[in-house]
């Protein structure tokens, strides 16, 4: 049920389970391996009620081409039970390789042709007929791209080959959880790692996957993705299967780990751990030794408990052990992105509608600037909105990552209004506590009542502001949604300059705990057709105007002017204090113990004056407005010199391609300066997050 014309998708970023396994499944245990990818895959949607969720697939013979049965068969009863199951559970079919030559080598190959002609075509032909059989009913059907020249060094290949090892690379880097239906054995010269084979997928998954295949960056591996693999037991239908057991007898899927080496038996995790964050609630110590970060435990916790008692209530049965564990990192690797389409849904559905039309008329507005920058100034004011006014050749592809920028984009803007709410709160605390001592000589009767009353009202602001930041699970959800947001918008210039390069490769290359997720997310919005790219000098130099526009715009000029007067009123705050403590120093040199009260009245204003200022300042040094106005500034100059070094390319006595070829060049160099710009933007607020731990 697609939405309606002008009305915003109601998800903002999908959750991408992929396959792998045995194309000779042993005939005894299809139908028990069928049943139990559907329980797997039936959790997952489970697991992450809010969240779009493509499963991903190659639809080869056998385990490829089941995984793909029950997803159409998951995709009816959600349609049925929620009303939107073709929107929310989606196959998606990515080919290593043109339909006609995939076909070709799923017969038998060349090998095959030579060997039998007559069979192979029958082979080839009934492939193509399973095929189109599932891809007919598949949300997107595309060819991966081929492999960096550097990535698939080592091990000569065949062109076939080639494209496997690529597929597989692919898998591995989007994919945010995998299944191996797979006999488990693995290592030896019996069962070598063949490339792009299930046990090779099953290894690069454990142990990491090459990202970036420069030269100089050979051996620096992406965060490995250990743990986000489930294995589903299936015996093959040839000898090297012999003496195994049956599929039902092994149970349902099961959360791989890694360790095992070449040759030795897998192991899995066959019930959540004590250690995993979230699955214990946190003990008594903790809330005696450092009491927010124990109410942070306490609130993931408490989310791990409603994920499990949603997904029996969703499922209608209890979980055992090792269903739990699948649950838990299910839940794990996607909690994040959830709660990013659950906050969107619940602003788009919002009771106030005046609030909902604002909030779609910020995205409108947000993908309209992008797509503004491209030369489509009309597409705000189309009535079908921007996802409606891009290229029909560039919107498969860019449409996905258009929708979650947008959506990132204004979370992240509203993200920052609760922070400046919470920072607000913490000011009001410390004035109060400041002022508390002065509020005592009100009143002589009740004075000491009054302060009591104030500086405990202050405490308990400040303590419950802390609480609310632990307890909302979003501390740093200002910070994760302009990360997210700065790399889809150059990931997508990126794709329409030409550029195929992920920014993944060259942003939070080290990134892990918090912020980790972000970079999952961005690659699974890449589970897309490739992007036929634009004129490259077009596309730079609409990105280049456009962010100088905004750079020079009112919205950084006002965040200068709020700088300056924070820290204008902060400052002359603590020079009032500073002129009292004088006052009070001279009054009591020149006139002794007799004039007391105004004593008193002296060092009570400066102390007031002096929380209030350093408040103030606190306030604006926690809002960032002044590392903001600088990292405004720098971003300025160094489009600056990009806008000159195209003019300069502009004017140069060379060819149109020669230009573009330049201009690809130099987009690439702009996206990676801007992203390691923004890098350290984000670590210099991380320094100065909502994290107390007790103190």
């Amino acid at each position: 049920m697609p939405p309606a014309d002008g009305a915003p998708p109601s998800y903002a970023l999908p959750f991408v389970v992929a396959v792998s396994g045995h194309r000779d499944l042993h005939p005894d245990d299809v139908p028990a391996v069928a049943a139990q990818l559907y329980q797997a895959i039936e959790l997952i949607a489970a697991a992450l009620p809010h969240t779009p969720i493509h499963f991903l697939s190659a639809l080869a013979d056998g385990a490829d081409q089941l995984f793909a049965e029950q997803v159409l068969a998951l995709q009816r009863a959600c349609a049925a039970r929620e009303g939107e199951g073709g929107r929310r559970i989606e196959l998606v079919v990515a080919l290593p390789m043109p339909f006609d030559d995939y076909c070709r080598e799923q017969a038998g190959g060349e090998a095959g042709a030579r060997r039998d002609p007559a069979g192979f075509e029958a082979a080839r032909l009934a492939f193509a007929a399973r095929f189109q059989r599932y891809s007919a009913r598949a949300g997107k059907v595309f060819v991966i791209p081929p492999a960096p020249p550097a990535a698939l060094l080592g091990t000569p290949m065949t062109r076939a080959e080639e494209a496997y090892a690529q597929l597989t690379r692919y898998l591995g880097i989007h994919a945010q959880l995998l299944l191996a239906v797979w006999d488990g054995q693995s290592g030896g010269g019996q069962f070598p790692r063949l490339p792009g084979g299930t046990l090779d997928l099953v290894h690069a998954l454990l142990h990491g996957v090459e990202r970036d295949p420069h030269r100089r960056s050979r051996r620096r591996f992406a965060e490995p993705a250990r743990g986000n693999l489930l294995h589903l037991y299936s015996r093959r239908a040839q000898s090297s299967s012999d003496g195994l057991p049956a599929a039902p007898a092994a149970g349902g899927a099961r959360l791989l780990r890694a360790g095992a080496r070449d040759g030795e038996a897998v192991a899995h995790w066959m019930a959540p751990q004590p250690e995993w964050p979230g699955v214990l609630a946190p003990p008594l110590r903790s809330w005696l030794r450092a009491p927010i970060r124990a109410c942070e435990r306490w609130a993931e916790h408490r989310a791990w408990c409603d994920a499990v008692a949603h997904a029996e209530t969703r499922l209608q049965r209890p979980l055992d052990a090792p269903t739990l564990a699948v649950l838990y990192r299910t839940h794990a690797a996607g909690r994040e992105i959830d709660l990013l389409n659950r906050l969107h849904r619940q602003a788009l559905q919002a009771s106030d509608a005046a609030a909902a039309q604002r909030y779609a008329a910020s995205l409108e507005a947000s993908g309209g600037a992008f797509l503004g920058s491209l030369g489509l100034g009309g597409a705000a004011a189309s009535p079908a909105g921007p996802m409606a006014a891009l290229p029909a050749a560039q919107r498969p592809g860019l449409a996905p990552l258009l929708q979650a920028f947008r959506v990132a984009d204004v979370q992240a803007e509203r993200a920052k209004r609760g922070w400046r709410y919470r920072w607000r709160f913490m000011a009001l605390a410390v004035i109060m506590a400041s002022a508390a001592p002065t509020l005592r000589l009100t009143s002589g009767t009740h004075g000491e009542l009054v302060e009591s009353v104030v500086f405990t009202s202050g405490a308990m602001c400040a303590v419950g502001t802390y609480l609310w930041v632990a307890l909302s699970r979003r501390r740093n959800a200002y910070l994760d949604y302009r990360a997210l947001a700065e790399g889809l918008r150059c990931q997508m210039y990126w794709l329409c300059a030409g550029e195929a390069s992920l920014v993944t490769d060259h942003c939070a290359q080290r990134a892990g705990g918090g912020m980790g997720w972000v970079r999952h997310a961005l690659d699974a919005c890449l589970v897309a057709p490739p992007v036929p790219g634009l004129a490259a000098r077009g596309v730079l130099r609409g990105w280049i105007d456009d962010q100088r526009a905004y750079l020079s715009g009112a919205g950084n000029r006002w965040r200068r002017r709020q700088h300056a007067r924070a820290v204008a009123f902060g400052n002359n705050m603590l020079l009032s204090a500073l002129m009292m403590s004088l006052a009070a120093l001279a009054t009591t040199l020149v006139f002794g113990r007799s004039h007391m009260l105004p004593l008193i009245l002296l060092l009570a204003g400066m102390k007031l004056a002096t929380g209030v200022g350093a408040a103030w300042l606190s306030l604006a040094t926690k809002m960032g407005h002044g590392e903001t106005a600088a990292q405004a500034e720098q971003l300025h100059k160094l489009y600056g010199r990009a806008d000159a070094e195209l003019l300069r390319s502009e004017g140069a006595p060379c060819s149109n391609a020669e230009k573009e070829h330049h201009a690809r060049d130099l987009a690439f160099a702009l996206g990676k300066a801007v992203l390691d710009e923004n890098a350290g933007w984000l670590a210099a607020y991380q320094q100065r997050r909502l994290n107390w731990h007790g103190r």
